[in-house]
C-alpha cells in the first residue's frame, strides 16, 4: 500500500485578501512521520494546523489528502472529514469542564456515528497507556494541566486518525508527562499516520523526524 500524503500547493490564507498570514505555502508530508512545525510566536503556525486540519478555509490553494482536494470541500463534506480521518491536540486540550474525562474521550463517537459502548475499552486502554485511567470519572476542574493534556491526546488517538495535529501539546507537561506523550505521537505515527506538530518546545523538536520553519 502506497503511503498516506498530504500535499499543500499555493497555500493562502488571510482574514482579509491584503494582510495574508499565510502565503504561497506548499509542503508535502507522508505518512510514518512526525514533523516539528517552527517559527516565531505570531507567524501563523496555529493557523496554519487549523487549515490543515479543515477548521479555517484557504482564500485559495489545494490542500490534497491521498489526492482529495479536502481544502475545497463544503462545510458539511470538511466536517465529515475532520470526524472519519483526523485528530486534534489543542494546546490549552479544550475538555468539556461539564463532562467526566472518560467522556471527553469518548466526546468523537458522537461524530463519527460510531458506538460508544464499542469505543469504551479503547478509550480505557488508552487513558491507562498515558496513566490517567484513575482520573476516568473525574472531571477537567478536578486534574491537573499535564493530565489534561495527556486525556486531550487520547482523545484525540481513539479514532486512529489518519492526520494527527497537534498545538504545542507538551508546553504544560513536566519531562516525564512530556516524554509519555511524545512516545505515543511517535507510535501512532509509526502506525502509517501523519504527524504534524506545532511546537517551540526544543525537546520535542529533537523527537521529531524534521522540522518546517515559518519565517
Amino acid at each position: 500500500m502506497d503511503a498516506l500524503q498530504l500535499a499543500v500547493r499555493d497555500l493562502n490564507f488571510g482574514y482579509t485578501s491584503q494582510d495574508l498570514i499565510i502565503r504561497d505555502w506548499e509542503h508535502d508530508f507522508e505518512g510514518k512521520e512526525v514533523v516539528a512545525l517552527t517559527g516565531p510566536s505570531g507567524r501563523g503556525k496555529s493557523t496554519l494546523l487549523y487549515l490543515l486540519g479543515l477548521m479555517l478555509s484557504p482564500l485559495s490553494g489545494h490542500i490534497m489528502l491521498d489526492g482529495e482536494n479536502v481544502g475545497a470541500l463544503n462545510d458539511a463534506e470538511r466536517a465529515a472529514r475532520r470526524a472519519q480521518k483526523y485528530g486534534f491536540v489543542f494546546q490549552d486540550s479544550a475538555l468539556d469542564p461539564t463532562r467526566t474525562v472518560l467522556d471527553n474521550v469518548l466526546e468523537t463517537t458522537l461524530y463519527r456515528g460510531v458506538s460508544r459502548e464499542e469505543q469504551t475499552p479503547r478509550a480505557l486502554e488508552l487513558l491507562d497507556a498515558f496513566g490517567v485511567s484513575l482520573r476516568a470519572t473525574h472531571k477537567p476542574g478536578q486534574i491537573s494541566g499535564g493530565q489534561a493534556q495527556r486525556i486531550a491526546l487520547c482523545r484525540a488517538l481513539l479514532s486512529t486518525p489518519q492526520v494527527l495535529l497537534c498545538d504545542e501539546p507538551t508546553g504544560n507537561l513536566d519531562a516525564a508527562s512530556a516524554s509519555s506523550v511524545i512516545s505515543g505521537i511517535r507510535d501512532h505515527a509509526a502506525s502509517g499516520a501523519i504527524v504534524i506538530i506545532a511546537t517551540h518546545d526544543p525537546f520535542l523538536m529533537d523527537h521529531c523526524d524534521r522540522r518546517v520553519e515559518l519565517t
